[in-house]
């Protein structure tokens, strides 16, 4: 049984013998440790009396995980105790509060504080809560009743569409812990994705969970796999011009940087051994052709053969995630040879008028009889607001990426406009909110996360209050 201690030391020069800080200081001069401290202080043959012991299970402080750990791994039980332990030194761990642990590098509310183990440095964060918040706070299945009720309609088709959005892709991941949570993942009956959304629904499609698909992120950001960046800035620069003046005939040549090897190392390691267990579609741009089509690893039924483009699913999602001017253009082989593919995103950022207009020729078909499509998607890139006047002088890269994001969400804008007018359909967003146009930054990678779990939360509830209202 874990317990905590409380100790006093029994000689002046104690706390300089322990060579190590003791953290928790009671009013009375008493210290609050755990086993780890007390085994420190005992081989270092600190001076020291044993008061009393505390079984964890006996100190009332409740502990609960924000979301009911919808989004957010349970903290390990060394952080706990420290926590505890911070408690008992100020003489708050006596039933009237419980405390809430919001996650790793989250921000800090007015009421939180930062506490890892006793000498680490994890930045857990936790909330002071009063101890009726659990007796007042519904259970999350009924907090999200009629999201619910949605996703479990017999007569509905349920869609879920991820969006592009560079390396915020790992925030998809928390949209699927929070659809697993709450039972409607099962009932997600078709996948889409483009660009970014499209490696993330690949994954996913493929039985990977989304805590594996949180965690790939962090590896990227640590390092295990390679995204090579290259060549440098003045070369980008210089090539621009160069093709600006003497433009190639050459598709290839028009990309610059290279990171498509580190994207298929990294999905080679997830789905080499791995089959698609849910249908997965993905946007991407024809350039031979000059068309978006839809890229999926399923066989194609003859309903769909104009619309649809059966093609092996790691090469499907990496051609999605091409970026036009970044990176080069993917080559896929077809029977006539082979053809190059760009981003999705460059003509449906957040895949809605597809799903839709698959679901339409799958009813006039007969191959679907249900009456309704539900279209939950995840809008990772910036709102119009985000492209609009710049306030003083703006790089000719970011100017072409503003010009070509703003572009591309007024097109979203026209697509949701279009679902509006169908009683038919139901289009519910998720939208990161708040983040410049640049998002290649694998440093940025925890804050991506970080900010979905902060987000996406309190926006699902707001959905839920819409649905309640009709």
């Amino acid at each position: 049984m874990s317990k905590l201690y409380q100790i006093r030391l029994t000689s002046q020069n104690a706390v300089g013998d322990a060579k190590a800080p003791l953290h928790f200081r009671a009013p009375d001069g008493t210290y609050y440790v755990g086993d780890d401290e007390l085994s420190r202080l005992r081989s270092l043959a600190t001076a020291h009396e044993i008061v009393r012991e505390l079984p964890i299970s006996e100190i009332p402080v409740k502990f609960l995980v924000t979301d009911n750990g919808a989004v957010t791994n349970s903290p390990p039980e060394r952080a706990r105790m420290a926590v505890l332990a911070r408690l008992l030194s100020e003489e708050r761990a006596n039933g009237e509060v419980c405390i809430r642990y919001l996650g790793r590098n989250r921000s800090v509310p007015h009421d939180g504080f930062v506490q890892d183990r006793p000498g680490g440095g994890r930045t857990y964060v936790w909330q002071v809560l009063p101890a009726d918040e659990l007796k007042n706070r519904p259970e999350l299945h009924q907090r999200f009743s009629h999201l619910r009720q949605r996703f479990a309609d017999p007569d509905t088709r349920v869609v879920l569409s991820l969006g592009s959005g560079g390396l915020k892709l790992f925030a998809h991941a928390t949209v699927m812990r929070l659809l697993e949570t709450l039972d409607c993942a099962k009932h997600v009956d078709e996948i889409w994705g483009s660009s970014a959304g499209a490696v993330a629904g690949l994954l996913y499609s493929h039985g990977l969970s989304p805590q594996a698909i949180e965690q790939s992120g962090y590896d990227l950001y640590a390092g295990r796999y390679d995204l090579t960046l290259r060549p440098s800035k003045f070369q980008l620069l210089r090539s621009l011009l160069r093709d600006t003046l003497l433009p190639s005939s050459e598709p290839s040549a028009a990309g610059f940087l290279d990171c498509a090897q580190g994207l298929a190392r990294m999905l080679e390691h997830y789905c080499s051994t791995l089959r698609t267990q849910r249908p997965f579609y993905c946007i991407a741009f024809n350039l031979a052709e000059c068309r978006p089509e839809v890229l999926t690893p399923d066989p194609v039924p003859e309903h769909l053969s104009e619309f649809l483009t059966q093609t092996e699913a790691r090469e499907a999602a990496l051609a999605s995630s091409t970026v036009p001017l970044l990176f080069v253009p993917r080559r896929i082989s077809r029977e006539h040879g082979d053809v190059p593919y760009i981003d999705g995103s460059t003509t449906e950022d957040v895949p809605l008028f597809s799903p839709t207009k698959k679901f339409d020729l799958d009813r006039a078909a007969g191959v679907e009889k249900r009456k309704r499509l539900l279209i939950l998607y995840v809008k990772l890139t910036a709102g119009l607001a985000q492209y609009r006047a710049h306030h003083g002088r703006m790089g000719k890269l970011r100017l072409l990426q503003t010009v070509a994001s703003a572009g591309i969400d007024t097109v979203h804008q026209r697509n949701l406009e279009l679902l509006t007018q169908r009683p038919d359909v139901t289009a519910l967003g998720l939208t990161f909110e708040g983040s410049p146009p640049d998002f290649f930054d694998s440093r940025r990678i925890p804050e991506f996360i970080r900010t979905a779990k902060e987000a996406f939360p309190a926006q699902l509830e707001k959905i839920e209050e819409r649905l309640r209202e009709g």
